[in-house]
């Protein structure tokens, strides 16, 4: 083990070059890369484009520069992708007796298929209820118990119990847990063998309008290639809206805050729409590509077989066909989060630590996290070996603040590392301040946390020395209803990148910390994760 005088070296030399007069290396090095991945030549960075081949090898090309070395033989990690886009002929109808109701692909309901076939049919399917359709231990909630939906259509609530109840009794209060995600639900349906999932949109509960699920959805539906064909998904996923979920619930005798009321007892159970079945036809056009994770190499001294890992991810949107301005540049996201990953790997270059370090640029994270995915379903390591991850997106050029955000607050004890790391800095945590819309759930990291990974989402702080809370928030805003997934989420000059430079060391010591210690963070008690870390340190510890 490194001795604490060689970590108090280690710590010393690199804010002696980087702190007095490499200040401005780190900011003019996060210039240059956020400009070069969000430049025109990127082309948006849409994965399968002649962009994303430029936006991938300039990446490689760094990790190359600032000391990584390939995890195997390539900094390339092919990810099998396929596109699934449903077509005409394809229909979604609920009946109930001689009644039948067809449902307008867009405007009232979306579906597709994750099953990789061209065509897949459900005939006269009973609809259950299933509640927020859960299957929770640690909160000592199951809305499956008691009831069989093999080969049924299982209509569910989005978000979790807590959100409409605010609180903490139930699951996290009004902060989303993983169980209010609606990728979460429909893999539930399927382990429980539904032919069918629907998934009844409300906009608060959902943090968004229906427009953002019916433009979200109607488009291309990107998936890894999977070796069962999808077998094992439902045969359908899909939204509906409100209006018309109420609108079919007539026929029942219930409406949707009857449902919402059932759902938030306890001892809920399922039951089945009496009279309601589903009957549907899914045609889709299939296309099978590739993409790649970039996966950059730092081998430990003293225990290489321990590993931490910074993530971010290089995709974006692409082109678009609309207005003159073509290019989703993606400046800020996530073209900020990679450059930070790359800063990370520089400043680690010339320091040898006790444990490896892995630098991970992600695909197919704005197609539902898929790369992460993929890397954590057929990792190149020993998961149960990650001591601990930190993963950056979307970072605002904000300049200095007083304080550094936590996106998912309250979740592991990585959160204490960093509390004392700030202290010292004489900045603060401020916490995910819409914990609600479970942007915790929403990004590379999660794919690593759900198989017991501990991992730090931070962000740019809110408390600006420059303006405040106020300014902060302002420019939070600014960019979200602005910029966000637009195509004027472009690069400027006149940013002001101090702030990301403060993050950027202050995960740098905590990270160094980790990777020259024997410390195994973990979940907090109750955390929807912590019983697969617990097993997997009980492991550890066993002779």
């Amino acid at each position: 083990m490194r001795t604490y005088f060689n970590l108090i070296l280690s710590i010393f030399f690199i804010f002696s070059c980087t702190t007095e007069n490499s200040n401005s290396k780190t900011i003019k090095n996060l210039h240059y890369l956020i400009k070069e991945l969000s430049s025109d030549e990127m082309q948006g960075r849409n994965p399968g484009t002649e962009g994303a081949k430029i936006t991938k090898n300039f990446i490689a090309s760094e990790f190359k520069k600032n000391g990584l070395t390939p995890l195997d033989k390539t900094f390339f990690q092919e990810v099998p992708a396929v596109s699934s886009l449903v077509v005409d002929k394809s229909f979604f109808t609920i009946s109930f007796r001689d009644q039948d109701k067809k449902f307008d692909y867009g405007s009232e309901v979306v579906f597709w298929s994750k099953r990789n076939k061209g065509e897949q049919i459900i005939r006269s399917s009973d609809l259950v209820f299933v509640g927020y359709g859960i299957v929770a231990p640690e909160y000592k909630w199951n809305d499956y118990a008691g009831v069989d939906v093999k080969g049924k259509t299982v209509v569910m609530l989005v978000n979790d119990p807590g959100f409409d109840t605010g609180k903490l009794r139930l699951f996290n209060g009004s902060a989303m847990t993983y169980y209010g995600r609606w990728t979460y639900k429909f893999e539930e349906a399927a382990r429980q063998g539904a032919a069918a999932a629907i998934i009844i949109h409300e906009e608060n509960a959902a943090a968004y309008p229906w427009s953002v699920v019916e433009n979200s959805w109607t488009g291309p539906q990107l998936d890894l290639q999977r070796k069962n064909l999808g077998i094992d998904r439902c045969i359908l996923e899909s939204w509906i809206s409100l209006e018309s979920a109420n609108n079919i619930l007539e026929f029942t005798g219930f409406d949707y805050l009857t449902l919402k009321e059932f759902a938030l007892d306890r001892n809920f159970q399922a039951f089945t729409l009496k009279g309601l079945k589903l009957t549907a036809t899914i045609k889709s056009d299939i296309n099978y590509f590739s993409s790649h994770n970039l996966i950059g190499f730092k081998k430990g001294t003293i225990n290489p077989d321990e590993f931490i890992i910074f993530m971010a991810h290089w995709d974006h949107l692409g082109l678009t066909d609309e207005g003159k301005d073509k290019i989703y540049n993606g400046a800020v996201d996530n073209a900020t989060g990679v450059a930070g990953i790359i800063e990370l790997a520089r400043l680690f270059k010339n320091i040898d630590t006790d444990r490896s370090l892995i630098f991970l640029a992600t695909t197919l994270e704005e197609s539902g996290l898929l790369g992460s995915e993929f890397f954590a379903n057929y990792p190149p390591i020993d998961l149960a070996n990650v001591v601990a991850g930190f993963n950056f997106d979307g970072i605002l050029p904000t300049g200095k603040t007083k304080d550094m955000a936590v996106i998912g607050y309250g979740a592991s004890e990585l959160e204490e590392l960093l509390e004392k790391e700030l202290l010292k800095e004489g900045r603060y945590i401020n916490p995910d301040p819409n914990p609600e819309k479970g942007f915790f759930y929403r990004s590379d990291h999660i794919s690593f946390a759900k198989r017991g990974v501990p991992v730090l989402f931070s962000d740019d702080g809110f408390d600006l020395i420059d303006g405040g809370k106020i300014a902060g928030m302002e420019k939070l805003y600014d960019y979200t209803l602005n910029k966000y997934h637009a195509v004027n989420d472009e690069y400027d000059e006149s940013w002001n990148l101090e702030g990301l430079e403060q993050n950027i060391n202050t995960i740098f010591s905590i990270s160094l910390q980790l990777a020259n210690s024997n410390s195994w963070p973990n979940w907090y008690e109750n955390n929807e994760f912590r019983a697969i870390r617990d097993l997997q340190l009980s492991k550890k510890s066993t002779p």
